[in-house]
């Protein structure tokens, strides 16, 4: 839900689509292929890439072509699963999976994530959320923000599954107990 909200926000930036690019973007099929047209429009908008040309083979520079692939590989790799486990929850397949038609069963359901490993997966919507809108409105900021951006993600991305999760846990008991320990403390002096 974090993912669509997001999206809505930065192509109703004023800055940013007008209003056929958002009506296009709006009738992609699924929630990813909008992420990508977003993407891609704001591209072609930046570098000034015409439609009927790829990216890739339109003459922009390498570095322009290697962060649109980034961009693509993390929507594909990063964004869609978050949003297919989503939709999953949200269509009751908590244990078993169904195919896309809802007619027969892949397997078992994915084991329920942790606070850290859904805490984690929202911080990559909002950095990819970020680099996107950056590259909608300004392609100056694009330029140097980019890098930022996506060290955040591959450095959010080593720990996305909360594995780390029981140390965490023990962290915040442990901090809580001496925060009592502390109170009790100070209500005998």
């Amino acid at each position: 839900m974090i993912a669509e909200a997001r999206l809505r926000k930065i192509t109703h930036d004023p800055q940013g689509f007008n209003e056929r690019e958002r009506k296009l973007i709006a009738s992609s099929k699924s929630q990813i292929d909008r992420w990508k047209s977003a993407v891609d429009f704001a591209f072609r908008r930046q570098y000034a890439v015409p439609m009927h040309l790829e990216i890739r083979d339109s003459g922009v520079d390498p570095t322009v072509i290697s962060r649109h692939e980034i961009i693509a590989e993390m929507l594909d790799d990063d964004l869609k699963p978050i949003i297919e486990g989503r939709n999953k929850i949200a269509h009751g397949q908590w244990i078993w999976e169904l195919n896309n038609l809802e007619t027969q069963f892949k397997g078992r359901a994915a084991d329920p994530m942790n606070y850290l490993a859904i805490s984690r997966r929202g911080e990559i919507i909002d950095h990819l959320a970020e680099i996107v809108h950056v590259l909608i409105v300004s392609e100056p900021a694009f330029q140097r923000e980019f890098d930022r951006l996506y060290g955040k993600i591959t450095s959010t991305r080593r720990m996305i599954d909360g594995n780390d999760y029981p140390q965490w846990e023990a962290d915040i008991r442990s901090s809580g107990q001496r925060r009592i320990l502390s109170a009790v403390k100070d209500e005998k002096l």
